[in-house]
């Protein structure tokens, strides 16, 4: 069969989203989405005053093309002003930021869409650009420099993946000169992970045409779940638009969720089109999860089927059958998008809020494992909305015994993260509602990891933690419960057990928090020391591969290269252990050694091995 002709040309990309999206959704999604809109419509008015075409979006994000890169530039330029503009105004609610990055090169058109590394490189662009600013290549830079009166900063030759480009700001109001290096070493945030990831995408769809073999995308340190489109073989318009609908309706729920990747709906066409077998999505695409479907009506009567496979497992984690009669279809988009979370949450992100879902209705259990995903967040937005998802159950269950754990939970969640410094009411409130729901329930699991995470490290209750052990290591296959388990085996002295705690949990959910990553990183360094090795290969082996995930956690990078550093003191390679202490220092948020110093609890669970972490670091050139 002849290949199809590739169709090229020379386009000016212009790419832009938003910055810190997740957390203005988190803080208020219908807030955040009307002043979206309100966003768009500024942009799409400007690309038409500028001849742009808008050729794809992603929600939060923008490509376009031009005619000139002068009318891409003048573009961005007038975007960004009146967007600081409405910024500035108090009838502003949600005041979203943007970045922008524009290149100038040949790209490939398949139907209304542009491909290729033209568009790659307008992403990367993008990423690099600071927050309310414009990045833009040497191409675009030598098109526009003697015919705008804009200032440009050159930031030299970037390497981000495998691109590499020249690249300058542009130095609009508030840009700050700058200098990178010439490989970018920036933390980059989850939404600007996402535009990697989105352009990765676009990438791939020039180069499939030539090469099946090529891996699409990377979704870093997140879980990938395809979600392909809701199946129906009726040509009734009603139940076409209920399968359209219920699709875009599920991707734009899951979409909410960071830890997640959600290929997008052009993939997942190309994909059914192209016939592409499960074993191939899994081992050439890096997809993980499937979520299929398949809609049947008859008479106003309609039946849904929904599948969610683990393709690495080859398992079915959920289906369920759904049967309306005469629904309205927003009715039924909502219940679907409700039932779909409540199986992801748990199935994918390994999230979990009970063993049993009767102890709660189930609105009330689908706001529960909301509050999971944003507790997960780590950050004082999202402990404010778990305290307004509390809020909302104890008005639907006022007499739910279990949501006294929800708010145990969100007393120290205040604590850890920044909202409350009231620590002795926090901590006597959380442990009293903690004991209430073991009264009600003893085998608990959230309630028991509670509990002696609280004797543990806040009320000098070790003893009674320990005799808790096998009980929690036991009583739950949830990995925050095994998490919990693990770190309370390294407390009571038992190292191995803790290691293969960890690894359970690892197994379970790759994917899951970094706090119990840093957890085991400390305990294999803890249990090397204890066993007086003086070659640390299985901390090393541990932390090094943690180092390859580049996590955006601001510190985390660096803590790994303090860690490197320790080990190869101890093992006499001074020249590394100095290596990994440059490295560190040259990053853009070396750790303090303050922090290193008072990381929660775990160090001073062995005075021993912490007096010699920190004699090491000092022998580094690291004072205390």
């Amino acid at each position: 069969m002849a290949k199809e002709k590739i169709e090229r040309k020379i386009a000016v990309i212009f790419k832009t989203d938003v910055v810190g999206y997740s957390k203005h959704m988190e803080a208020d999604e219908s807030e955040t989405i009307h002043n979206l809109r309100e966003c768009e419509a500024i942009l799409t008015s400007l690309f038409e005053k500028h001849e742009g075409r808008l050729f794809n979006t992603g929600g939060d994000s923008f490509l376009a093309e031009f005619p000139s890169a002068v009318s891409a530039v003048q573009c961005a330029v007038e975007f960004q002003t009146l967007i600081k503009k409405r910024n500035t105004s108090d009838d502003t609610s949600v005041k979203l930021q943007f970045r922008i990055g524009i290149n100038s090169g040949d790209v490939i058109k398949e139907k209304e869409n542009l491909l290729g590394d033209g568009v790659n490189i307008a992403a990367r662009l993008e990423t690099l650009a600071q927050t309310g600013g414009i990045t833009i290549s040497k191409t675009v830079y030598d098109f526009v420099k003697g015919k705008t009166k804009f200032e440009f900063n050159d930031l030299g030759v970037q390497k981000v993946k495998l691109n590499e480009f020249h690249a300058f700001d542009l130095l609009v109001d508030g840009s700050e000169r700058r200098k990178l290096n010439t490989t970018n070493k920036r933390k980059i945030s989850v939404l600007a992970i996402t535009s990697l990831i989105f352009a990765a995408i676009v990438g791939y769809f020039a180069l499939t045409l030539n090469s099946p073999q090529i891996v699409i995308g990377e979704a870093g340190n997140r879980t990938s779940l395809l979600i392909y489109p809701f199946d129906t073989q009726s040509r009734d318009n009603k139940v076409v638009t209920l399968a359209t609908g219920i699709t875009e309706q599920v991707s734009i729920t899951l979409r909410r969720y960071k830890e997640l990747y959600i290929f997008d709906k052009s993939s997942a066409e190309h994909f059914l089109k192209k016939k592409i077998r499960k074993s191939d999505l899994k081992d050439n695409y890096g997809v993980d999860y499937i979520l299929e479907s398949f809609v049947q009506a008859a008479e106003g009567k309609f039946r849904i089927n929904l599948t969610l496979i683990n393709l690495k497992k080859d398992t079915v984690v959920w289906s369920n059958k759904f049967d309306f009669e005469d629904a309205d279809i927003f009715e039924i988009q909502d219940k679907i998008s409700d039932a779909v979370t409540s199986a992801v949450i748990p199935g994918v992100l390994a999230l979990n809020v009970a063993d049993e879902k009767n102890e709660f209705t189930p609105k009330v259990y689908l706001n529960r494992l909301e509050s999971r995903v944003a507790f997960e967040t780590h950050t004082p937005e999202g402990m404010k909305k778990v305290k307004r998802i509390l809020e909302i159950n104890r008005s639907l269950e006022p007499d739910n015994a279990y949501l006294d754990l929800d708010e145990a939970w969100l007393l120290m969640g205040e604590l850890w993260f920044g909202v409350s410094t009231e620590f002795e009411k926090n901590v006597a409130k959380a442990y009293e509602l903690t004991q209430r729901v073991l009264e009600v329930n003893p085998n608990y699991p959230y309630a028991l990891s509670l509990a002696t995470m609280i004797e543990r490290n806040y009320i000098g209750e070790l003893e009674t933690a320990c005799d808790r052990l096998e009980k929690i290591s036991s009583v739950s296959n949830d990995p925050s419960i095994l998490s919990s388990a693990a770190n309370l085996a390294r407390q009571c002295g038992n190292y191995e057990k803790s290691i293969l705690l960890f690894k359970s949990v690892l197994n379970k959910a790759p994917h899951f928090s970094l706090w119990f990553k840093k957890d085991l990183a400390w305990t294999y360094l803890m249990n090397q020391f204890e066993m007086e090795q003086k070659e640390f290969s299985d901390a090393r082996l541990y932390i090094l591969e943690q180092l390859k995930n580049n996590y955006d956690e601001p510190g985390i990078n660096e803590l790994w290269h303090i860690m490197l550093a320790y080990i190869a003191s101890i093992e006499g390679d001074q020249e590394t252990a100095l290596e990994n202490v440059k490295t560190q220092s040259d990053m853009t948020n070396p750790i303090e050694v303050t922090w290193i110093k008072n990381y929660p609890n775990i160090l001073n669970e062995n005075k021993a091995f912490k007096d010699h972490f920190f004699s090491q670091l000092n022998g580094l050139g690291i004072s205390l």
